[in-house]
């Protein structure tokens, strides 16, 4: 810990990792012990923010707060390339100074674009009207009656099921675990053959709609999945 100048972490979920979930709690007593140690806590909320956790933030939820958070894609409702860090007064203090040397110099190409601006402006505007909250608490709802039903119809082919509000995955059983499982070039060709298109990380199949999906288009998706998963199982 003497060593870590930082920790950087996907708050209460793990995507790109294997949609592993944890608990807030755990977060919170680790946050601690890194600022007791005097360690900078970078939150990644890239994915996990504007809603995806059931609350605007995945941060919310943990008592102690990070120093720095990251948002992207959620931003401009994925329709632009944009991102932000915003951070504490005391990392923002760090760099206001007279010495140049001290400043904190960076910049790109694409700076504060302003078509980019305008769409997370217009996506934001979308995000804060009640109608979205209802959405994302929909399908907070409909998830959990899925995962209900898939342990219930596929206890043995499936399992560590979960779900972190609006995503909700598994892991299908009868196959190789990991990223080399082929249970991924499975799910994706017959899903798309239904009309719906499913991305497993290896042998975890996940569900991350959009927000403006229909509670019919979400049944689809489900409906989906029991179908391949009977499919193999047959």
């Amino acid at each position: 810990m003497n060593e870590a100048a930082c920790l950087i972490y996907e708050p209460l979920l793990q995507g790109a990792g294997g949609m592993k979930m944890y608990p807030a709690e755990a977060l919170h007593e680790l946050i601690v012990q890194c600022h007791g140690a005097g360690v900078i806590c970078i939150a990644d909320e890239v994915m996990t923010g504007f809603g995806r956790t059931g609350t605007w933030f995945a941060s919310s939820q943990v008592q102690e707060k990070p120093d720095i958070i990251c948002l992207s894609k959620g931003l401009t409702g994925g329709t632009m390339a944009l991102g932000v860090t915003a951070c504490t007064s005391e990392i923002y203090d760090a760099f206001v100074n007279e010495d140049k040397l001290k400043s904190f110099f960076h910049g790109h190409s694409f700076t504060a674009n302003p078509i980019a601006c305008t769409a997370a402006l217009a996506s934001l505007e979308l995000l804060l009207q009640p109608a979205t909250s209802e959405q994302i608490q929909s399908i907070v709802e409909l998830h959990r009656k899925f995962i209900e039903e898939l342990k219930e119809r596929h206890p043995g082919l499936t399992a560590n099921h979960r779900q972190t509000g609006t995503i909700v995955a598994f892991e299908v059983t009868d196959t190789v675990s990991g990223y080399t499982s082929g249970i991924r070039e499975v799910f994706t060709e017959k899903a798309l053959k239904k009309g719906v298109y499913l991305r497993p990380l290896g042998n975890t199949v996940y569900i991350m709609p959009p927000y403006c999906i229909s509670p019919l288009e979400l049944q689809q998706v489900y409906s989906t999945i029991f179908d391949i998963l009977e499919e193999i199982r047959s």
